[in-house]
């Protein structure tokens, strides 16, 4: 029945001209990109705004696009052209489809372009068709059971009635490459959306086995639609050294470390920051007072859940799909009585005594990416 998926798109239509026209553009790409990978077959029509895909398998397609950062909303949709003898005709066959005895419904109208009617005379002439044509139906503008829309831009009229939620956000790759330190946590998984969804190229650094990690990037390329490049990195001598000699500090030197380590993949991959998952007294390195001595290792370092709490983030991370995936095993290296609060002078006397410049130089020589 439906033959178009109508793309609507939120954030971009606020950008200038020529900002505007550079997120199109990406946008585009992005779902070509996403619709040639899963094999569809469809060529675009762009409108005021709007941007249109037509496609014998719309209905299929309007899901696949769901989950592409930029998309506020999806409807599949009939095409007809913007006369209303076309438009009635059109949208009573649709009604005749979806309305059963008994059912409420109204006729919702949006225009664009220059017409010879008006939205209100495309409802009362549609309405009063569709209850001349169909027994045992009746209007409820208020709180109708069914709504059938009309969307009609230029010379061209669609016909509709489902505006399928997309994630919304900016199109991906149009804010330049983040480094993102994932963990395999809740936390690291919720940042990188996050940052993905603002349009960030994510780059990932993992500490331990990429297979750790594996099914959570997956679940990010569904939204990302590209493959993410990881870096990955056997840490455990690192960290045990760091444990041996820091004590209550681990915690917070190790941070560092890591961040030393994300800091040398950005200038690598020419990123414009560090992402990682930490917020506001989640755990003891996660004080204002040590998140600033943390902070000093790189500049700037991008932190989306800082002001959340455990459950938000938990909600998140059920909604978007990580949160089966994510593990919360404890560290081993974690001191009994972690230090809430540190001195920049104290943290660099230890690591000095570690010897921490060199341990990071010789792990970046057999650092790994796919």
């Amino acid at each position: 029945m439906f033959d178009t998926v109508i793309v609507r798109y939120g954030e971009i239509f606020l950008k200038s001209e020529f900002v505007r026209k550079k997120f199109e553009k990406e946008l585009l790409r992005n779902i070509k990109f996403r619709l040639k990978n899963s094999g569809f077959e469809f060529k675009f029509i762009r409108k005021r705004h709007r941007i249109y895909i037509k496609s014998s398998n719309a209905e299929v397609m309007a899901n696949s696009l769901r989950n592409v950062f930029g998309i506020v909303s999806i409807s599949p949709a009939i095409q007809t052209n913007a006369e209303i003898n076309s438009i009635r005709d059109t949208a009573v066959r649709f009604a005749e489809s979806i309305l059963n005895k008994g059912d409420t419904f109204a006729i919702i109208t949006s225009r664009s372009g220059e017409h010879e009617f008006k939205s209100q005379d495309i409802n009362s002439e549609i309405g009063g068709e569709i209850l001349k044509r169909i027994k045992d139906v009746s209007v409820n503008l208020d709180n109708p059971e069914k709504r059938i829309y009309i969307e009609i831009r230029d010379d061209l009229a669609f016909v509709f009635d489902k505006k399928i939620p997309g994630v919304g956000g900016l199109p991906y790759k149009t804010q330049g490459r983040v480094v993102v330190l994932v963990s395999g946590g809740i936390d690291s998984s919720v940042a990188a959306w996050m940052m993905a969804k603002r349009g960030c190229e994510l780059i990932g650094v993992h500490l331990g086995s990429e297979e750790e990690i594996k099914n959570i990037m997956e679940v990010l390329e569904r939204y990302t639609g590209y493959k993410i490049k990881i870096y990955s990195f056997e840490y455990d001598n690192i960290l045990e050294r760091i444990s041996d000699i820091a004590g209550k500090y681990t915690c917070i030197v190790c941070k560092r470390a890591m961040l030393r380590i994300a800091s040398r993949i950005a200038k690598m991959e020419n990123a414009s920051g560090i992402v990682t998952g930490e917020n506001i007294g989640q755990v003891a390195s996660q004080t204002l007072k040590n998140l600033k001595v943390i902070s000093s290792v790189y500049s700037p370092i991008y932190r989306p859940l800082i002001g959340m709490d455990k459950d938000e983030i938990i909600k998140i991370a059920k909604k978007i799909g990580v949160y089966e995936f994510s593990t919360s095993k404890s560290c081993r290296y974690v001191p009994g009585k972690p230090a809430t609060t540190s001195k920049l002078k104290k943290i660099e006397e230890i690591e000095n005594k570690i010897g921490i410049g060199d341990l990071i130089e010789k792990l970046m020589k057999g650092c790994q990416n796919q």
